[in-house]
Formats: structure tokens, C-alpha cells, sequence
């Protein structure tokens, strides 16, 4: 039997040996990209490269989820953000609009007019209302999105997630909390 050659890179062929120095150079520049990540102080040393190189080549389950769940959390929270100031805006647009129908209401002289002036500014002024319970809902699902992430990196086992994120959609998002009291004897 033949013996392995002690230098596998002269087994690669002409056409494969490109692709292994892409390779290569991309691997170093994430190498050395998580080492300095986690370096401390300016310099990268050895035990940086190694423990980036345990990072890369191994990378825990946890760290995998973690990452995921957190960027998916991070876009919902951003996209409540964006509800919650276009909520806002509604509140003061329909304040400003209230406030110039009672006033037209107070200073006007036609009966009529004023009645219904006055009557209307009412109106709008109680639809203030729901622009404030939409930014209100949106700081309860920013709050439960929160709690989620820390759920999700913390819990290891799915079975025992799964109830969390089911009592949790029920009772923030639907409002229809049912929480179990369980007494241990």
C-alpha cells in the first residue's frame, strides 16, 4: 500500500488549487476579524487566534440560536417603533384638528355652526384615544419581544419553551392571560 503524502496540497488539482486559496484567505480574514472582536488591547495574540479559531470551527448550539432569535427580535422591535411614532403623530394631528374645530366652535356666531364645531371637536378630540392604545400595544409587544429573547437564550430545552411562548403570545398579544397557580408540596 501506498503511504499518505505528508503534504495533501500537492494531491489538489490545478483547477482546485484556486478555490483552496480563496478559501484560505477567507478564512483567515474571519479569523483574525473574531480575534480582534474579542481582543483586548490593540495587538491580536495567540490565544485570541486560538480561541476565535474554537469560536469559528465549533460554535455552540447556543450562539447559533441566540443569533438568530436576536435578529429577528431586533427587526420586530423595530418595526414596532416605527408604529409607535406614526401613532404619535396621529395623536397630535388629531389634538391640533380638535383644538381648532372647538375654536372655531367658541369664536363663531351662526348657532349652527357652533354646535356643530363644538360637537365635532368633541369628537375628535375622544379619537385621540386610539392612536394612544395602538402605541400603548406596541410598547406591550416591545416588552414581550424583550422577555422572548431573554426567554429564548436561556431556556435550553424546546418542550419546555414552548408553553412560555404560548402563555406569553396569549396573555400580551391577544390579552387573554391565563396563568396557572401551582402549589409544590
Amino acid at each position: 500500500m501506498s503511504e499518505p503524502s505528508k503534504n495533501p496540497e500537492r494531491l489538489l488539482d490545478p483547477s482546485a488549487n484556486q478555490a483552496f486559496q480563496e478559501l484560505v484567505a477567507d478564512l483567515r480574514e474571519a479569523l483574525l476579524s473574531e480575534a480582534q472582536r474579542t481582543s483586548v488591547g490593540g495587538r491580536i495574540t495567540d490565544e485570541d487566534l486560538l480561541s476565535a479559531y474554537k469560536r469559528l470551527s465549533y460554535p455552540t448550539k447556543d450562539s447559533l440560536q441566540f443569533a438568530d432569535a436576536q435578529t429577528v427580535i431586533s427587526q420586530a422591535l423595530k418595526e414596532n417603533r416605527i408604529i409607535e411614532w406614526v401613532s404619535y403623530v396621529m395623536a397630535v394631528i388629531l389634538f391640533i384638528f380638535g383644538l381648532i374645530l372647538l375654536s372655531a366652535g367658541a369664536f363663531n356666531s351662526d348657532v349652527t355652526t357652533r354646535v356643530g364645531c363644538l360637537l365635532g371637536g368633541s369628537i375628535v378630540e375622544l379619537l385621540i384615544l386610539v392612536p394612544f392604545r395602538f402605541a400603548i400595544n406596541s410598547r406591550r409587544h416591545n416588552i414581550a419581544l424583550r422577555m422572548l429573547g431573554l426567554i429564548i437564550n436561556r431556556v435550553d430545552d424546546p418542550k419546555k419553551l414552548a408553553p412560555l411562548l404560548k402563555d406569553t403570545f396569549l396573555s400580551v398579544v391577544l390579552g387573554n392571560p391565563q396563568f396557572k397557580v401551582t402549589s409544590e408540596q
